[in-house]
């Protein structure tokens, strides 16, 4: 049988995958698939290799047994629940007890919530999406991101510039178990967007999560959201004993 072309696209998730091919050339091991992230600059920096036109084009190419893997955005949860907000809120999940919320703080509407954090993931992410399964005939599976880390302190002492624009050295970071219930949030809005343009998904591998969902710690990248090259080597396993990849075939950029 022959091994199926893969290609993957993404933001700044799609560097840990990048990473552990790296490591894996340096040893000589084979890789199945090709890795791209998106050219942008930031910063006045250039960042990344591909632009999404360009990646619209080779994936344009692929035939329907290809496959395509999405690791675009992911980070719309971080943005909203990374910082402490002045007033502590928080909002309920369906099937939720209202006894898991501390007293004093907003309750936020859970329908209010969705509507919003909907919109803006369909008018970003969504159109990017839906422009990436209308140009190929392959398999699109997207990524989900990797969920947030438990540990604050790490956060506080490696988070992003957008962080400390935000003021994060003062209002300090909230509550993990917040931070984790805007990503399962994410995680099932985007599992309904992709259900309704044909796009698989693929969570996060099961050896990369605690007991409770939390990113583990040998996992963690040196900032506040991302992974690191050991999670995106999980990835690499998880596409090669998912997807029957000939691990001799090297795959064509």
């Amino acid at each position: 049988m022959t091994s199926p072309q893969i290609l993957l696209f993404g933001d700044s998730h799609s560097y840990a995958v990048q990473r552990a091919i790296e490591r894996r050339e340096a040893k000589g091991q084979p890789v199945p698939l090709a890795a791209h992230r998106l050219r942008k600059v930031k910063n006045n920096v250039v960042m990344g290799d591909t632009s999404f036109e360009d990646f619209l084009v080779k994936v344009g190419r692929l035939r329907p047994e290809d496959i395509v893997l999405s690791a675009i955005g992911g980070n719309q949860h971080a943005v909203f629940s990374t910082v402490q907000h002045p007033q502590p809120f928080d909002f309920l999940l369906p099937g939720e007890s209202a006894d898991t919320i501390e007293e004093g703080v907003t309750l936020l509407p859970y329908r209010t919530l969705v509507q919003y954090f909907d919109t803006g993931i369909r008018g970003r992410d969504g159109k990017s999406l839906e422009a990436l399964r209308k140009a190929t005939r392959a398999r699109v599976i997207h990524l989900l991101p990797p969920p947030p880390k438990r540990d604050n302190a790490h956060i506080l002492g490696h988070h992003e510039s957008k962080f400390a624009q935000d003021g994060i050295a003062d209002l300090g970071v909230s509550p993990p178990r917040l931070r984790l219930k805007f990503w399962q949030l994410q995680a099932r809005l985007l599992e309904h967007l992709c259900s309704s343009l044909d796009i698989e998904v693929m969570a996060p591998p099961a050896a990369t999560v605690d007991a409770e969902g939390f990113l583990g710690p040998d996992y963690y990248a040196d900032d506040a959201t991302h992974a690191n090259a050991a999670y995106g080597e999980l990835i690499l396993h998880t596409i090669e004993t998912r997807y029957a990849v000939d691990p001799v075939k090297r795959l064509a950029q």
